[in-house]
């Protein structure tokens, strides 16, 4: 972590003085710098992944769900980078639109997870009658 967050602030302060001499190249310095950081935080996603299965092993919790909450997460991390990007590079509109996108991605994908609760409660309401 010391290392991503090293390699960051430097990129950014190199970034930045670049981008008041030629700012087509700071801008391309700042999306490669994010590129490299996203595929440190992808490496550590193994870590999170091998925590999941062990909760799923554990817990009897359906292996659907586990892989709906895991594309929700990464629903929600690409859209943030895309949008931050496109921010970063004067693009607010198409930022806040990506921001729009993921958000309705997420309530599709989690719509079974939606299903599977008022299927509980409906049998949960019907037994106890």
């Amino acid at each position: 972590m010391i290392q991503a967050a090293l390699f960051g602030m430097i990129a950014s302060l190199a970034a930045m003085k670049i981008k008041t001499i030629r700012p087509e190249i700071g801008l391309a310095l700042g999306i490669i710098s994010s590129i490299v950081l996203a595929l440190y935080g992808l490496k550590e996603m193994k870590k999170i992944l091998e925590i999941f299965e062990t909760i799923e092993t554990y817990s009897g919790i359906p292996k659907s769900y586990f892989k709906i909450l895991l594309k929700l997460i990464g629903i929600s991390f690409l859209c943030e980078f895309t949008s931050n990007l496109c921010k970063d590079a004067g693009q607010a509109t198409i930022g806040k639109q990506m921001e729009f996108i993921g958000k309705l991605s997420i309530l599709v994908v989690s719509i079974p997870i939606f299903q599977g609760l008022l299927e509980t409660i409906q049998k949960l309401i019907g037994s106890s009658l």
